[in-house]
């Protein structure tokens, strides 16, 4: 679908796994409280627990943000939920918990992880068929996208790339040249910050927006065709 200047992905800066820093935790209900209290649309990251519920978090393993060893797709919602983040009382919210947050008030820009579990995809349509508030998905892997559009050809979907070389050769190739794009057919472009040069080309007239954009000096760089930023640590201006 072609979507229009004024359609809110394009309008407000996006938080990146909502508005936090200092003792404001990345992912948290508090962070993404933080950010609706201001009207900022939030960036969030799915997985799938073992007993099938959805949570939101952005790494595929925990020691990061929990302290705890193995990977988030093989716990349970009960042991995730035994978990605390960075040290503090917050837990990793369920997709439910953040939904409640948002609705009415902010936008949600969703993004579905690659996992071991692609069911995630067909439940994550399930939920938001029943969801009131504005949101958009988005994917690095395209055959999700491509999913969510015959299932709900309605919601806007979008594809993320990147020129940085963090996966195998052939994903890495995928990425950065946004190559199923032909056959997926985005709404919107979600790219790398540093890799403009690569989507110029690619884009054509699909709207591009940037991550993850932390100071005022890096969206100040950003081409005049990128339509939005993703931010983190900073407040941008407007």
């Amino acid at each position: 679908m072609t979507l229009k200047s004024d359609f809110w992905l394009f309008t407000r800066p996006i938080a990146h796994r909502g508005l936090w820093g200092g003792d404001i935790i990345e992912n948290s209900l508090t962070a993404y409280k933080a950010a609706a209290e201001k009207g900022y649309p939030i960036e969030i990251d799915l997985f799938f627990t073992t007993d099938g519920e959805i949570v939101c978090f952005h790494d595929d393993t925990l020691s990061r943000m929990t302290g705890a060893n193995g990977k988030i797709t093989d716990k349970s919602l009960s042991e995730l939920k035994a978990l605390n983040l960075k040290g503090t009382a917050e837990k990793i919210p369920t997709l439910a918990e953040v939904l409640d947050i948002c609705r009415g008030k902010v936008p949600l820009l969703i993004e579905i992880k690659d996992q071991p579990n692609d069911f995630i995809v067909d439940k994550t349509v399930e939920i938001l068929k029943n969801y009131d508030g504005e949101f958009a998905l988005q994917s690095f892997n395209p055959f999700y996208i491509k999913r969510v559009k015959k299932l709900a050809p309605e919601f806007v979907c979008g594809i993320l790339g990147t020129h940085e070389k963090e996966r195998g050769r052939i994903t890495n190739y995928v990425l950065k040249h946004l190559s199923f794009n032909f056959m997926i057919k985005p709404d919107f472009i979600s790219y790398n910050k540093n890799g403009m040069k690569f989507v110029r080309r690619k884009a054509k007239k699909t709207p591009v927006i940037a991550w993850t954009v932390t100071d005022e000096k890096e969206r100040l760089a950003l081409p005049p065709f990128v339509k939005n930023i993703i931010f983190e640590n900073c407040i941008p201006k407007e």
